[in-house]
């Protein structure tokens, strides 16, 4: 009975070292914008709920890689972004598990109008699947604590990336 236990405890501490690389992986691709590492991160199919940031559209499962291609646009039009996740805890059940993350996000641009920063707090909530390539993200959900700085920012990062990368 020991060795079933001790088994089950290495997985279970494999598991959790392999879900923390997920989502670091997940902050480190953005920052990096290193648009083939953060796609290892999703399933072909993903929901990115992030309404408590933008209600519209309302979140419903997309394509990974157009998540991917979105988010490009975004960081090509910001100076520099840092995605700080810490406080792990996981909910693991077989193939299927439950992150839950704290995370502050900065994000810098000079616009000239306000505040050249930006930054999120919040709790991320993922689920992710355990696939043949490892554990990716199905379901990305941020909950918003608190926002600091100049959100409009963003808007002007969008812009910018799209004019960047046409």
């Amino acid at each position: 009975m020991g060795a079933v236990m001790n088994d089950e405890l290495v997985q279970r501490l494999i598991d959790e070292s392999d879900l923390r690389d997920l989502i670091h992986r997940y902050a480190f691709g953005l920052d990096h914008e290193d648009w083939d590492l953060w796609r290892t991160v999703f399933a072909d199919e993903v929901t990115m709920d992030m309404s408590d940031y933008q209600p519209e559209p309302p979140p419903r499962p997309a394509p990974a890689d157009r998540v991917v291609a979105n988010a490009r646009v975004l960081f090509a039009g910001l100076e520099r972004s840092q995605h700080f996740i810490g406080s792990h805890r996981y909910a693991i059940d077989g193939n299927r598990a439950t992150i839950t993350a704290h995370m502050r996000a900065e994000h810098w641009l000079h616009t000239g109008q306000g505040s050249d920063r930006y930054t999120m707090f919040g709790t991320y909530t993922d689920d992710a699947i355990r696939t043949v390539d490892g554990w990716k993200l199905e379901r990305v959900r941020l909950r918003l604590l608190r926002e600091e700085g100049n959100r409009s920012l963003m808007r002007e990062a969008v812009r910018r990336g799209k004019s960047t990368l046409a």
